[in-house]
């Protein structure tokens, strides 16, 4: 199985491709205060938007149990993600293949964009005017999956990077 560090410069080598301003989130976006570490994989920039992003590697699947562990730095809001997903999974309504996605579209990404200005900034050569979109990545393979979750969360799809590389990114808000 592909290494989460190869996959990921998958991810960025896609963006790139197609125009996309790539921050790595190790790399290049800087953590501040307690809960530095709790930022995005990426953030790419293209015309006026600012896309926060979450990168899933074929070695993170969906159906993980880590996906749905409460962690100290879960927000409320975070929080009820995952209990409403675990619910709606335990009761038979939603499959653990989109409900772990689910988590990550409606919980993560989201918490990301809300922890802006708290856990992490914006690159310094990002204008601060730009409408803030989110954005999600992951191996081909979970394609539908993916398709369901966003679909399922309300979220409006502006594009889909899928240059046959395994990987597939959409932006979406």
């Amino acid at each position: 199985m592909e290494g989460k560090k190869e996959f990921y410069k998958k991810v960025e080598k896609a963006l790139k491709s197609k125009g996309y301003d790539y921050y790595d989130g190790d790399r290049d976006i800087p953590g501040k205060g307690r809960q530095h570490a709790n930022k995005p994989d990426f953030i790419a920039v293209k015309v006026s938007k600012v896309y926060i992003g979450e990168i899933k590697s074929p070695a993170e699947g969906p159906k993980s149990g880590s996906w749905r562990q409460v962690q100290n730095s879960d927000t409320e809001q975070y929080l009820a993600v995952r209990n409403d997903v675990a619910k709606r999974e335990k009761t038979g309504l939603l499959l653990p293949e989109i409900g772990g996605h689910e988590i990550i579209i409606r919980g993560q990404i989201a918490d990301y964009v809300r922890k802006i200005g708290i856990n992490f900034d914006l690159p310094a050569s990002v204008p601060k005017n730009m409408e803030i979109r989110m954005a999600y990545s992951m191996p081909k393979s979970e394609e539908q999956n993916v398709e369901a979750a966003l679909a399922n969360c309300g979220k409006k799809v502006h594009e889909k990077i899928d240059t046959g590389n395994g990987s597939i990114t959409y932006f979406f808000s």
